[in-house]
């Protein structure tokens, strides 16, 4: 098994705590201007990111906490078995569109620290589990669930960061 998907949870923890600092390094001590600054190619604000990422971890929580990832992420039933990731992420950037950016930065604070919470009593053993014994509404999935939490926390992090300068440059 690929060791990035098998890490003991002291080295998923360590990685997503370094990740989460990186990006509190570039967000933190943001004025509402810049919070409200435009990626030109994506046009989506960096408050828009922040509501993003919270969206994709708080369905973690849900994942881990034996309900439903879809209702975690304000995603209908149909919606998420409908469409596709990118038309999930349109659902989840109209529904920010609206709200402050003030808002955006303590609803991924809010969804992070309930990710934590929710990661606390897993082993490595359970980190190894298959996404099918979390999610029961999915077949055939037997992937082990670390690599959704990785998915939606550090590297989702990792990714945004780099939108979130280029809005910040221009």
């Amino acid at each position: 098994m690929n060791d990035e998907l098998n890490p003991k949870k002291d080295h998923l923890l360590d990685q997503i705590v370094n990740a989460w600092m990186d990006l509190q390094s570039v967000v933190s001590g943001l004025s509402e201007s810049d919070l409200t600054r435009v990626n030109p190619d994506s046009g989506w604000r960096v408050a828009d990111h922040l509501f993003h990422l919270a969206a994709w971890e708080q369905g973690i929580v849900y994942l881990l906490t034996g309900r439903l990832r879809m209702d975690g992420m304000g995603v209908t039933p149909e919606q998420w078995r409908d469409l596709e990731m990118d038309q999930i992420n349109d659902i989840i950037f109209e529904r920010g569109r609206g709200r402050s950016a003030a808002e955006a930065v303590t609803t991924l604070r809010k969804a992070h620290e309930e990710m934590l919470t929710a990661l606390a009593p897993l082993n490595d053993a359970d980190l190894q589990r298959g996404y099918l014994t979390f999610d029961t509404q999915v077949e055939n999935d037997d992937r082990p669930i670390i690599g959704r939490i990785i998915g939606n926390t550090y590297e989702h992090y990792e990714e945004h960061i780099g939108y979130i300068r280029a809005a910040l440059a221009d």
